[in-house]
């Protein structure tokens, strides 16, 4: 499995939309002292570098949700119905709603059978769990109608209901349960994005998703081509260029039709190339052709398929153009600092969707643990403290972009290179060299964010007063 790839089966699925951003391992690699002095390094060095340190009990992980004195109400969410629990500040269960369906009607019951007996707006704490999108109708609705609402990570309340010793579960006990865990003080509010940084965030999934289609088709498109013609590919290394498309849209991929027609095969090859494509692989496409042994069933079932695929990879890529165009313009409007490292415009509006607001990530390692690249640590009874492979827990949008401009910013930048050359000297992959590179690139593209400033090789000299207040946060 890739080392960029999805979490193990046991653990809890974390949504796209709102992510734990709580998950806080304060461990990062130090460039060791052949790094010191260097001019070139110092931004790695002061921002994004923390040496080897034991955790220690003053370490900031995230303020927990506090009721201060209100009522709680938690609900547990579904695609249609939701369930409710209501608890004072002292425990106690107020009310309770089994079952309300996710319409007005079913608010208007929430608040009138819950919210209002609980207190109303100003005097109740609503925390309802992110399940997938499902949660974000009410939340929206209740917050207009004056109620301060939370989203809790499923992480947390399935840890939670792991710790009961009866195997019970059903939405009832969800809602007392996340209810009961903001008033233990134990919740963590996970991230809800304004309206700007969700238009950019839905732009960028969707380019996603698109690529992905794209891609998937592209494969089914080659098991075609293998099934007709084996040999294709091996004379023409890319079958889907112009020029195959113009072939397999006039004369079929059928190796026997091609082969009765090396007329008609050569001039088309020759104009839809503009002469690129050498006679001699032409003339080797047609000999291969008459000694196929490519399946001789549904020739022409699977040539219409490979010219839908075209006009539909036509399609999607041009949809994948203009949500490009969108995204350069957006990222050109916020006059992104990112810019500066050398990376694309569309590399800068991935992680400024998955990173805006910038400020509610008070210290890099937060931001890099909401990215899932923050190392893993194993620790237990007498066993040496050792740190494993990535968490990757997070958002994976995130920490694939920032490994894809591990590899810009290793081209570009000295300081960057001399980490992944140093982690390749220790024996790692090059792979894992990129991995450690877009962890430091991340707590730089955090201080950049934070600063608002471009990327340059020397930081700007800390005020005397910022200096005081760090000294008085350790």
């Amino acid at each position: 499995m890739s080392r960029l790839g999805s979490a193990s089966g046991r653990t809890p699925r974390i949504t796209h939309e709102v992510l734990d951003q709580v998950l806080n391992f304060p461990h990062s690699l130090d460039l060791g002292p052949a790094a010191k002095g260097r001019p070139d390094i110092h931004l790695i060095e002061r921002t994004t570098i923390m040496k080897r340190r034991k955790p220690t009990k003053d370490i900031d992980r995230g303020k927990p949700v506090l009721a201060k004195g209100r009522a709680v109400v938690g609900i547990d969410i579904g695609k249609r119905k939701h369930a409710a629990t209501a608890l004072s500040p002292q425990g106690e269960v107020i009310a309770q709603l089994a079952s309300f369906p996710n319409t007005r009607e079913g608010i208007d019951q929430l608040e009138r059978e819950c919210l209002r007996k609980a207190g109303g707006p100003g005097k109740v704490l609503v925390a309802m769990e992110a399940t997938g999108h499902y949660w974000m109708c009410l939340y929206h609705e209740l917050t207009r109608r004056g109620y301060e609402c939370v989203v809790i990570n499923p992480i947390q309340t399935n840890a939670k209901g792991r710790s009961r010793l009866r195997k019970t579960h059903n939405d009832r006990i969800d809602s007392e349960g996340i209810a009961r865990l903001v008033l233990a003080g134990e919740a963590r509010a996970t991230r809800v994005p304004d309206e700007k940084t969700t238009e950019l965030r839905l732009l960028v999934r969707h380019r996603q998703r698109l690529l992905r289609a794209a891609t998937a088709m592209e494969r089914y498109a080659h098991t075609l081509v293998d099934r007709v013609f084996p040999e294709y590919a091996d004379v023409l290394s890319k079958p889907f260029l112009p020029s195959g498309q113009k072939l397999i849209r006039q004369l079929g991929l059928a190796p026997a039709g091609l082969a009765a027609q090396p007329d008609e095969t050569r001039d088309v090859l020759r104009t839809a190339s503009r002469s690129r494509i050498a006679p001699e692989a032409i003339d080797h496409l047609l000999e291969v052709a008459g000694q196929s042994i490519g399946t001789r069933q549904a020739e022409g079932i699977a040539e219409a398929q490979l010219t839908s695929i075209f006009d539909y990879l036509e399609t999607v890529r041009s949809q994948i153009v203009a949500i490009e165009k969108q995204l350069d313009q957006r990222v050109q409007k916020l006059d992104s600092p990112l810019l500066s490292l050398g990376i694309l415009s569309t590399l800068a509006a991935i992680i400024h969707a998955e990173s805006d607001p910038i400020g509610d990530f008070h210290t890099a390692d937060r931001y890099v643990a909401y990215a899932g690249l923050d190392p893993s640590l194993r620790q237990s009874g007498d066993t040496i403290d050792r740190r494993g492979k990535i968490s990757k827990r997070g958002s994976p949008t995130l920490r694939h972009a920032l490994y894809l401009a591990a590899f810009v910013v290793c081209r570009k930048h000295l300081c960057f290179q001399r980490v992944y050359l140093k982690h390749r000297k220790r024996g790692k992959s090059h792979r894992n060299a990129q991995v450690v590179v877009a962890g430091k690139l991340a707590r730089v593209v955090w201080r950049l964010l934070t600063d608002n400033r471009e990327f340059t090789k020397r930081p700007p000299k800390m005020p005397p007063q910022a200096g005081k207040n760090r000294k008085q946060r350790k």
